[in-house]
């Protein structure tokens, strides 16, 4: 360090007193487990798709108005198309790396929601969600909604034929909410479908959404350098009183520089091999058109499956109608989502254990937790399955309608004899780590 370098931080630290909080910070230890560096590829990916959105915001038109394209793609040059489109057609073919950015910020969407749910799944399965963390776990789980939604609102984005069906969908979920799903679904389309979606959907995207997860994920993390990392048991180590690891600086910097890194490489490297975001093999979207190919993303397909199985049937209940979307779209999903919420205090009072706990536990450890773990995997497999049972009755040579009631019937038993089957083992196996 320089003289002048180190006379500038010491007039620094007269004014801020930066030094002991810093030092206190990069003596802090983080754990060596690979595991424990999922919740940091959630972080770097999520500020890649900052970075590359900003750029994008710059050429995005949130209007469905017609214009005429006038860019270089043989396509559609002279075509007149909804202006939003026009302005991802422009953004792919006439602005110098658009197309390289809409990749990248494509993969990196993916990559963020696939590390946040594989975040989530390891606190569940290693009990990291026990006192004291329990508001951690709940800002973590609203942060996999947040992305989850953010996810859905940038495949819209687009207006093609893929956006429309899935906005249509969304509008038919938004009218089956009992009594309030006409003013809803007027609310938030801006009238009667198409509406005037597009600067909605846009506002949400690039402002409400990532103002939200930055805000959330800044304070999980004050949270986390407060309580400190769970850790793996170590025997003859107290997990309670010591943490044993890598101090921040400078050799977990340094990892994590790496994985930062090699996050954006590989991203980077997705983006110019594989046709993300690619607008040419879809077509704007038209009111009067829609495709039997259009399908969710994959983190949504579940729900797409709940859809597709739920047989057509309605019912009158207090003066409304539940239907299939209202149960299979907006009940079912909610009831998931509800028990993510509930599932540290079921627990708890299922398996009670008082005092804080630091040490992660092996996930066969608590067969309660085995079980639950077990059937709302399957359970969302299978839902996922369902989603493409018209491309599973193809391969497989069979009826479309069959492979439909095959999933009708094994969606209600398999995961309650999987929940069955993971805690007779977890039982089985006793309370040790294997």
């Amino acid at each position: 360090m320089t003289p002048l370098v180190g006379r500038m931080l010491d007039t620094l630290d007269e004014r801020v007193a930066l030094r002991r909080p810093a030092r206190h910070l990069a003596n802090k230890v983080f754990p060596s487990h690979w595991s424990f560096l999922l919740g940091e590829v959630a972080l770097f990916s999520f500020m890649i798709l900052v970075a590359t959105g900003v750029f994008l915001t710059m050429f995005y038109r949130p209007s469905t108005a017609p214009v005429v394209y006038t860019g270089t793609s043989a396509i559609y040059a002279g075509r007149e198309l909804p202006e939003v489109f026009a302005s991802i057609v422009r953004l792919s073919h006439d602005v110098d790396g658009g197309l390289l950015f809409r990749r990248i910020h494509r993969a990196s969407s993916h990559v963020f929601i696939g590390a946040c749910i594989a975040h989530l799944l390891r606190v569940v399965l290693t009990g990291a969600f026990r006192r004291p963390r329990e508001l951690n776990y709940l800002i973590g789980l609203t942060l996999l909604l947040l992305a989850v939604g953010s996810g859905y609102s940038g495949h819209n984005l687009p207006y093609d034929v893929l956006a429309g069906t899935s906005l249509r969908i969304l509008y038919t979920l938004l009218l089956s909410v009992p009594y309030l799903g006409e003013p809803l679904a007027l609310g938030a389309f801006g009238g009667e479908f198409p509406g005037d979606i597009m600067p909605r959907l846009f506002v949400v995207h690039v402002l409400a959404l990532p103002g939200l997860i930055a805000g959330l994920m800044t304070v999980h993390l004050l949270i986390l350098g407060r309580q400190t990392h769970t850790q793996l048991p170590r025997t003859g180590i107290d997990g309670a009183q010591r943490v044993v690891g890598e101090p921040l600086w400078p050799w977990q910097a340094a990892r994590s520089t790496g994985l930062a890194l090699g996050l954006g490489a590989t991203v980077a490297l997705s983006a110019a091999l594989v046709p993300w975001s690619d607008v040419d093999l879809h077509g704007p979207f038209e009111i009067a058109q829609t495709t039997n190919t259009a399908q969710p993303d994959w983190f949504l397909f579940w729900v797409e499956g709940v859809l597709r199985i739920y047989p057509p049937i309605e019912f009158h209940v207090a003066g409304t109608v539940v239907s299939g979307p209202l149960v299979g779209g907006v009940l079912l999903p909610l009831a998931l989502v509800a028990l993510g919420y509930a599932y540290p205090f079921l627990e708890r009072r299922r398996h009670p254990e008082p005092g804080d706990h630091h040490v992660a536990q092996h996930p066969l450890q608590i067969p309660f937790r085995a079980g639950a773990v077990a059937g709302v995997v399957v359970l969302l497999v299978l839902l996922t399955l369902a989603g493409g049972n018209d491309v599973i009755a193809r391969l497989l040579g069979l009826s479309t309608e069959s492979v439909l009631w095959a999933f009708r019937i094994a969606v209600p038993l398999a995961p309650p004899l999987a929940a069955w089957g993971a805690a007779a083992h977890a039982r089985a196996q006793g309370r040790r780590w294997t």
